[in-house]
């Protein structure tokens, strides 16, 4: 058994800032929502939205006051694997939606290529892209100007 994302829940705070956000930068449609309603607020179900992505979802929860997200935990990120002929476009979707972000970056004894960047609450993101071989990896890491490393070799903040 090889199980896959199905969905991906957590909190954020602005519900609708974030829906627009998992649209623009993975192309997701805004699917079923709860605790809009009468019914759901009587049945206690809390607000979400589910935001599709193909085959899995985000299902953004709206934040509870009495417990915030907790997006700065470390090494919490959530990372989506893009095929390697894809990495200028998911660069040039960044920047043309204003995003910073971090990369592209390579780890040592692999042959992955990743763009880190932050959603609206602060959740960490990344875009991966694994190579077939070494040499075909380490020609792109050139074109690229790929650098060693994990995130934060630069500090950036989300500008809403």
């Amino acid at each position: 058994m090889q199980p896959k994302v199905d969905h991906l829940a957590f909190v954020v705070k602005d519900l609708e800032r974030s829906v627009k956000f998992y649209q623009d930068v993975f192309g997701g449609k805004a699917g079923r929502s709860r605790g809009f309603n009468e019914k759901d607020k009587n049945a206690g179900r809390p607000v979400h939205q589910l935001v599709t992505v193909g085959d899995y979802g985000f299902d953004l929860f709206v934040e509870d006051p009495a417990d915030p997200p907790k997006p700065g935990a470390r090494f919490l990120h959530f990372a989506f694997s893009i095929e390697p002929n894809e990495i200028d476009q998911a660069l040039e979707r960044l920047q043309k939606l204003k995003i910073p972000y971090d990369g592209p970056k390579v780890h040592g004894g692999s042959t992955s290529i990743s763009i880190y960047f932050k959603d609206p609450d602060g959740y960490a993101l990344e875009f991966s892209a694994r190579f077939p071989d070494a040499e075909t990896h380490r020609r792109e890491m050139e074109r690229l100007g790929a650098t060693y490393g994990g995130t934060g070799t630069r500090q950036y903040e989300w500008q809403a």
